[in-house]
């Protein structure tokens, strides 16, 4: 087998493709979690801080997330989730106590389906 001829085949194959892709983030998902009735709270540490993001184990029609913890305070979009679906995640730093309230709307008002809480370090 000629390796040489191999070689710039691969290369000119690789070159038309793009760059690689993994498909994963730059680090593990290492940070604790832990799910509370119908909601489930991911955490990661980056190495500058941490990320944290959410998802509903059921399918909810119409719901949101409130995810807070140190240096973090935010709302996922209004709408229908799938179960299981990720949400958005979000950057922040310091450590304590992160949680997700997972809120669900039916029968004309909104309703905790779930607050799941862990402790970052």
């Amino acid at each position: 087998m000629n390796l040489r001829a191999i070689v710039p085949v691969v290369a000119v194959t690789a070159g038309l493709l793009g760059p690689m892709v993994t498909g994963g983030p730059a680090y593990a998902e290492n940070g604790p979690s832990g799910c509370n009735h119908s909601v489930c709270l991911y955490t990661a540490y980056t190495g500058k801080g941490y990320q944290a993001w959410a998802e509903f184990r059921i399918g909810v029609t119409r719901g949101h997330h409130h995810i807070t913890g140190p240096g973090l305070d935010r709302n996922t979009p209004d709408g229908p989730w799938r179960a299981g679906q990720d949400s958005r995640r979000y950057n922040a730093r310091g450590s304590g106590q992160v949680c997700a309230e997972g809120w669900s709307y039916s029968g004309g008002g909104w309703h905790s389906i779930g607050l799941p809480c862990v402790t970052i370090g």
